[in-house]
């Protein structure tokens, strides 16, 4: 008998699990609802879902959907306590599944989607391995399906370590020696801003934030916009729609002599993209 899914946006506390559950998941179906009959579709997939919240928002907003979130981790295994704790959420809805996979893991094997939508997510993944996913998504959709895309911050935006957290310095880390980046975060003693505090902030104490979030840094890859439209082409997929996510802010002498500045000045990237239908 399926479960009861009564829940209470209201009762949202934090910064983060609110930029997830309803900024994120709206921005997510406002671009593919703008293209898809969302009442008509069956099945989405969220690669990377993380914690899962944005998979939630978007599930519980449209139940007649099977959404899928799929992630390397498993911090989505603690979703039902938080969503109980944001959202008076009793049990997580009948029409969302999670499934923990291996990094490049065949998707296609086993989901056929209308769409699929990913945010805040290739940032953090090899860039060598990127062709091989946007092939793997480009198989796991029906002809026709969409394929959202968000990337914010782009590695050679201002903020684009990761780091503003603790380093609120546009570009410190295009600028300064590693160590004196590594040094900053770690001497760092002011408060987390509730945009940031999110699943690993409340799991550790400070200074294994601290290194968590170094280690974040040092995995990001360094993709940029025209490189990311690049390679959705690649995979077969039509842009159906863009925006660059541009930053109006004085660019440093030396950093324009070694990177261009459209580069330099992307903070993010959102892209709408369409499996041809025939």
């Amino acid at each position: 008998m399926p479960h009861s899914t009564t829940w209470d946006p209201a009762n949202i506390s934090t910064t983060w699990f609110d930029s997830h559950f309803n900024h994120a998941a709206s921005r997510v179906l406002d671009w593919i609802g703008a293209e898809l009959d969302l009442q008509a579709a069956t099945a989405m997939m969220d690669f990377g879902c993380g914690g899962g919240i944005t998979t939630l928002g978007v599930a519980l907003r449209h139940p007649q959907i099977r959404v899928h979130g799929v992630d390397i981790g498993d911090k989505f295994r603690q979703l039902p306590d938080l969503a109980k704790e944001q959202l008076h959420l009793q049990h997580l809805p009948d029409n969302l599944h999670f499934h923990q996979i291996e990094p490049l893991q065949v998707l296609a094997e086993h989901h056929a989607v209308d769409a699929v939508f990913s945010w805040s997510v290739f940032e953090h993944v090899p860039q060598s391995q990127i062709p091989v996913i946007f092939a793997d998504l480009y198989n796991s959709l029906h002809k026709g399906g969409l394929f959202f895309l968000q990337i914010e911050p782009l590695y050679y935006s201002p903020w684009g370590s990761h780091l503003r957290r603790f380093i609120d310095v546009p570009w410190a880390h295009l600028l300064w020696p590693g160590e004196q980046l590594r040094t900053a975060v770690m001497q760092y003693s002011g408060d987390i801003p509730p945009q940031h505090q999110g699943h690993q902030y409340r799991e550790r104490n400070m200074e294994d934030f601290k290194r968590f979030q170094l280690g974040e840094f040092d995995s990001l890859n360094h993709i940029t916009a025209n490189e990311v439209a690049a390679l959705v082409q690649e995979a077969g997929f039509e842009i159906v729609r863009e925006q660059r996510l541009r930053m109006d802010i004085a660019v440093p002498d030396e950093l324009l002599e070694r990177y261009p500045e459209e580069d330099l000045r992307t903070n993010g990237i959102l892209l709408l993209a369409r499996k041809p239908p025939v």
